[in-house]
């Protein structure tokens, strides 16, 4: 048996733990005293602003890898501390190129809320970077699982930009200068703010794409999830642009973060996300039955299908290309 007869998930589940402690969650969550850290550490893959938008400034390279690993924080909730840079460069690397991935990474920190406390060089055949960042909170940080039947789901951040920009871009349209595309920015602060007021029950961000990860939320919690795509589009920020908002919706690239809130207490947190002015979109119910994600439109409804980042899976974009990955999300079954 080899990995790719898993795939990530199964790996995950069925051999890590087998190793290890506490996994299963975006953090590693460390009980201190006085608290508890959470800690993350991911590899930068090629970032999108190279991969779809063809510029190749290593300054993307860095901001990329700061926020893969502050989003982490950000589904656990915790307050975000210090980042550290381990790089892999060839030995004739540009020093001018250099700086500028080194500009990346301090200006995303700057913009996730870490302080860039240093890591490793080493020679390498190409350029390659893993990142590490640690936050800290009180209270044990925010999982996965903890939703119930009637819990509201609710997506905190700017969803559907990343793939309407994307596509804006290939149709010659210029983008902000926040787009996502280039400058992704995880949602750390809000979700420090939403953990310390006691509304979120339990979270996971959307690296994968809010499909998968909506996927996870009712696998992990044992319980059916409907999506009302008409709250959907009435949250969408890009309405009118080249994709449907739904499907802009489901893609990976937003760096936003899904939470559950129960029902008694959501008219509470809809005025608490208000006064904090936190982008927070509720599209849809957690159910007791079957964990399964159901598209509901009006009357017509659809099983949410498969639109996965799963490594090691035949089917990932990772091992079948991003152009595939976006035909993919283009032609995804809606009711």
């Amino acid at each position: 048996m080899r990995l790719s007869d898993l795939g990530e998930r199964r790996i995950l589940s069925e051999i890590i733990p087998k190793y290890t402690t506490g996994t299963g969650d975006d953090c590693a969550a460390v009980n201190i005293r006085g608290g508890y850290l959470s800690v993350s550490t991911d590899p930068c893959p090629r970032p999108a602003a190279e991969v779809l938008a063809h510029d190749d400034d290593p300054y993307w390279f860095g901001w990329l890898l700061v926020t893969i690993n502050a989003s982490d924080l950000a589904a656990a909730g915790a307050s975000p501390n210090c980042f550290l840079a381990a790089l892999d460069l060839p030995r004739d690397y540009e020093v001018m190129k250099f700086e500028r991935l080194l500009r990346g990474i301090r200006d995303s920190c700057k913009a996730n809320g870490l302080d860039y406390v240093g890591g490793n060089i080493r020679e390498a055949v190409s350029l390659n970077a893993t990142g590490t960042a640690i936050g800290t909170s009180h209270s044990p940080p925010l999982t996965r699982t903890g939703a119930s039947a009637g819990s509201r789901l609710v997506v905190v951040g700017r969803p559907g930009r990343f793939w309407s920009h994307v596509i804006a871009l290939q149709n010659g349209e210029t983008l902000p200068e926040d787009s996502p595309l280039f400058r992704p920015v995880a949602q750390v602060i809000e979700m420090q703010l939403l953990k310390e007021s006691g509304f979120v029950e339990c979270a996971m961000d959307t690296s994968d794409g809010l499909a998968p990860t909506m996927q996870e939320m009712s696998r992990v919690n044992g319980l059916a999830l409907s999506v009302d795509l008409e709250k959907l589009r009435r949250s969408c920020s890009e309405k009118g642009r080249l994709i449907k908002s739904e499907r802009a919706w489901m893609g990976w690239g937003d760096w936003s973060v899904v939470v559950s809130v129960a029902d008694k207490r959501f008219q509470e947190f809809e005025g608490f996300v208000s006064q904090n002015s936190i982008a927070a979109h509720e599209i849809g119910t957690f159910r007791t039955g079957q964990a399964a994600v159901i598209l509901e439109d009006g009357h017509h409804s659809v099983p949410l299908g498969r639109l996965e980042s799963e490594r090691f899976a035949s089917d990932s974009w990772f091992h079948k290309g991003v152009a595939f990955y976006q035909s993919e999300l283009e032609h995804l079954k809606l009711p």
